[in-house]
Parts: C-alpha cells; sequence; structure tokens
C-alpha cells in the first residue's frame, strides 16, 4: 500500500543522469522495507553525509536500482529538489542517470540506475590502475562535465570518490561522474548556501568555494578534476586539510 504521504515525480522517459552509487563486494544486511510505494530497500550499499544509499528493486519494473535516503530537515534533504532539476538536464553515457524523486514525512529519495563497478577512491587504493588508465578516466570526466556544463549545471563535488569505473575490464567499461548531490544551475543563487557554509570536500574545492562565493561556474569543476588528477599521478590531493581557512592560506 502506497504511503498517503508520500510524493513523487516519476520523469518516465526521461530518464536524466544524476547521482548514484557503486556496488561494493560486499553489503549490508538490512530489514527490507518499501519506500515511495514502489521501491523495496534492501542491502546497504554505503553511508555518508547523513545520506544512506540502498540496494533496491523497482516492484513496478523489476529492476535493481540504488536510492540515497536524505532524512527529512537537513539541507541536504532540501538540496535533492535542486539536485532533480539540474539532472533534468544532462543525458550523458558517462553521468549516472537519476531515474526518480520522491519524498515522505521522513525522508526525500533519490533513486539512480546501480552501477556495477568500483569507484575511483577504491581503485587508488588498491593500486590497480596505471597512469595511462588514469590519463584515460580524467579525459572522460572531462567529457561528461563539458556536456553538464553546456547545459548551464556545475557539478560541486567532483572527486575520486564520485568517478565510478563502470564493468572494469570489459569491452563496456565506462567512467561515470556519479552524485550531482550538490549540483546547481549557472547563475542560480541559492539560499541553502548563502550562510557562508562551504559545499564541496575541502581537498578538491576551487577557492571560490572554499570562501563561499555564489559566482561559481564551470571552471570550480575543472580545478577539482585536476585536483584529482593530480593525486591519482602523485598519491596524495595537492592541499590536505579539513578546515577551509587553512587550505586557502596554502
Amino acid at each position: 500500500v502506497r504511503d498517503p504521504t508520500a510524493t513523487s515525480c516519476r520523469r518516465g522517459a526521461i530518464r536524466p543522469p544524476a547521482c548514484g552509487c557503486v556496488a561494493p563486494p560486499v553489503s549490508l544486511p538490512t530489514p527490507q522495507r518499501d519506500v515511495l510505494g514502489r521501491y523495496r530497500l534492501g542491502t546497504v550499499l554505503g553511508r555518508g553525509g547523513a545520506a544512506t544509499v540502498y540496494r533496491a528493486t523497482d516492484l513496478a519494473t523489476g529492476e535493481v536500482v540504488a536510492v540515497k535516503e536524505i532524512p527529512v530537515g537537513l539541507e541536504m534533504a532540501r538540496r535533492a529538489g535542486a539536485e532533480v532539476r539540474a539532472a533534468s538536464r544532462l543525458e550523458h553515457p558517462g553521468i549516472v542517470r537519476l531515474l526518480d524523486f520522491g519524498e515522505d514525512t521522513f525522508a526525500a529519495y533519490l533513486v539512480s540506475e546501480l552501477v556495477d563497478g568500483a569507484s575511483l577512491s577504491v581503485r587508488l587504493r588498491e593500486r590497480s590502475l596505471n597512469d595511462a588508465e588514469y590519463v584515460t578516466i580524467i579525459a572522460d570526466v572531462l567529457d561528461g562535465l563539458a556536456h553538464a556544463h553546456e547545459r548551464g549545471v556545475t557539478h560541486r563535488d567532483v572527486k575520486p570518490a564520485n568517478i565510478l569505473v563502470s564493468g572494469p575490464g570489459t569491452d563496456s567499461e565506462r567512467i561515470m561522474l556519479a552524485d550531482f548531490g550538490i549540483a546547481r544551475r549557472l547563475g542560480e543563487v541559492s539560499s541553502l548556501t548563502g550562510t557562508n557554509m562551504t559545499v564541496g570536500t575541502v581537498a578538491y574545492s576551487a577557492p571560490e568555494q572554499l570562501t563561499a562565493d555564489e559566482q561559481i561556474d564551470g571552471r570550480a569543476d575543472q580545478y577539482a578534476l585536476a585536483a584529482t588528477a593530480f593525486q591519482l599521478l602523485t598519491g596524495s590531493p595537492p592541499f590536505q586539510h579539513s578546515n577551509p581557512a587553512i587550505v586557502i592560506s596554502q
């Protein structure tokens, strides 16, 4: 029975790209439950920033998907609607597709395709790629970012954890940019970041993000990808500290 408090904005044939989650080799067990009247949550794929990502089954189609659950009352939940609007402008094989979005009295839910592979941060820890492969990955991500920037959308959190390697070692291998959780259309001023709060991951954030500058464009994504490339080739990002002020001073 559908939760009467739930709402959903299924986008049908549009199937825009957006945040997704990579399926790890081992998942955490969790009791099954249904959300938005059609998604049965299964094992936990990951947690971070108060959000939880589940492997789930679409009861209407049988498709296995990823569902990100964001508790209501958090800024992340208030940003979720903006993510959907930004993602609806994108259609690219190198960007993880957003399939559905909805909310109930407990949480907001982002439903995306489930990517079979590992994040670049995992591959870094495994040391399973060489420099030539890293260069190819960066070029592929640049292609996805160019698609987004041409449509007036910035990602604002490019980093190894949000770059997924789908079908590694196969003819269908793809590099996919995930988690447009803080994506925004260029020129859109958000009150959600109007309190000088830094949005993004400090080690990869451009100076204008660290100073909460509202005039952020695609160059911030290019900076973050350059910092990612630096880490891939040297083993660590160019600047490392959780305090934005210290990173700026460096």
